[in-house]
């Protein structure tokens, strides 16, 4: 059913307004005078407020709704005036239209996992999972909580891959942008300035003035070719031999590879203990993370164990079958099911590869920082002494 938005006056004429579903404008204002209220202004809720269902809700804000539904819930409030609480606070106006149309859908007898599944704009397919159990086995609070420390830690798993990737990024912009400006305007005033001089000019000015004159001939040329060069790229990662390709040169890097393998490892082992804890079965974990993964070889992977576990082998063993996972990962999880503590396990994983990854952070960012200022100073140290070089020569000779 649509939303409609409606100003109205109460019994005692003050003005209110609030939202409703209906069939249609004359049914939201017949609902609207059938809750003792004088409607004077209908319109589609949508019209307005469409962008909050466009955009998906944020990681931040899906755990404070996870965490906000977990505590009132824990507390004995029912879940419809749990999401009627959270209608009325500041922090939630800007989804308000969502929270009132899964309240709405709760009210009707349906189940939020498929209220919020049907309107698809706030948690992934993992946590509609753990809702759906969670109300299957009556334990919407724990399930609740659950993700909500979950998504913090996935907050915190994005921050240290932002951290990991920012710096050279905004390191190489601003290297490009003054080598740009070194290019095309301080070396042909220097040009200029040597056009007149008798002699040979210095090896290093000659490449330097022929490098300068040549970007800025042919830079539309060259920034097309890079442009071109980008877009094909990006559509060649779509293509599936390629991406995986590009995936395995990516874990050849140095560091760098065995910190994004380490990065997917911990998501992995952070949502299947998650999911398994709140009463997913493995092969339903397996199957929804296989299903939303960013990477073709971990699908690739997650589809053999998937298989396996089908024929009926253990989990460390279809793990172990796949080829994909590191060994300490598969000691861990062997240890976890003859112990019957596997969510226990995978969440003991996921902290050791968090500690690992940390680390990993650490040394990039120790190692990357001091190169990048290394090959940025010798590149402007080399325009400046093809600059500066034949000036000394001259003021040596006079």
């Amino acid at each position: 059913m649509p939303l409609f938005r409606y100003s109205a006056y109460d019994k005692s004429g003050v003005e209110t307004s609030g939202v409703i579903d209906a069939d249609d404008a004359a049914g939201a204002r017949q609902a609207v005078k059938l809750s003792g209220l004088a409607p004077f202004e209908i319109e589609l809720a949508g019209e307005q407020q469409g962008l909050h269902f466009s955009r998906g809700f944020s990681l931040s804000e899906q755990a404070r709704l996870s965490r906000q539904l977990g505590a009132l819930l824990k507390g004995g409030v029912p879940l419809t005036r749990a999401l009627a609480g959270l209608e009325v606070q500041e922090a939630w106006q800007s989804r308000r239209q969502i929270i009132v149309q899964i309240r709405e859908g709760v009210e009707k007898g349906r189940d939020i996992s498929t209220v919020i599944g049907d309107i698809g704009a706030i948690f992934s397919p993992t946590m509609l999972a753990v809702i759906r159990v969670g109300e299957t086995t009556g334990r919407l609070d724990f399930a609740f909580a659950q993700m909500a420390s979950h998504l913090d830690r996935e907050m915190e798993h994005r921050r240290r891959l932002l951290a990991a990737i920012a710096y050279p990024a905004v390191t190489a912009v601003i290297s490009v942008g003054v080598l740009a400006f070194l290019m095309v305007y301080l070396v042909p005033t220097i040009a200029r300035m040597f056009a007149d001089v008798q002699g040979e000019l210095p090896w290093i000015t000659q490449i330097l003035i022929a490098s300068s004159n040549f970007f800025s001939e042919y830079w539309l040329y060259i920034s097309i070719s890079l442009l071109v060069l980008v877009v094909s790229a990006h559509f060649a990662l779509k293509l599936a031999a390629m991406r995986r390709n590009f995936e395995l040169l990516e874990l050849g890097i140095p560091i760098w590879g065995r910190f994004s393998q380490g990065m997917k490892m911990e998501s992995w082992a952070r949502n299947t203990g998650m999911m398994v804890e709140c009463g997913v079965t493995l092969l339903e974990s397996v199957r929804i993370l296989r299903d939303n993964s960013s990477s073709l070889l971990q699908h690739d992977a997650l589809t053999s164990v998937e298989k396996s576990l089908e024929r009926g082998t253990s989990f460390s063993e279809a793990l172990g079958s796949s080829n994909f996972f590191p060994v300490f990962l598969l000691q861990m999880i062997e240890a976890g099911e003859a112990s019957g503590e596997l969510p226990a396990m995978l969440k003991a994983v996921a902290s050791d590869l968090e500690a690992d990854n940390r680390v990993l952070t650490e040394l990039f960012l120790n190692v990357l920082e001091p190169l990048l200022i290394v090959i940025m100073g010798g590149v402007v140290g080399a325009i400046m002494v093809g600059v500066l070089l034949p000036i000394y020569e001259m003021n040596r000779f006079l």
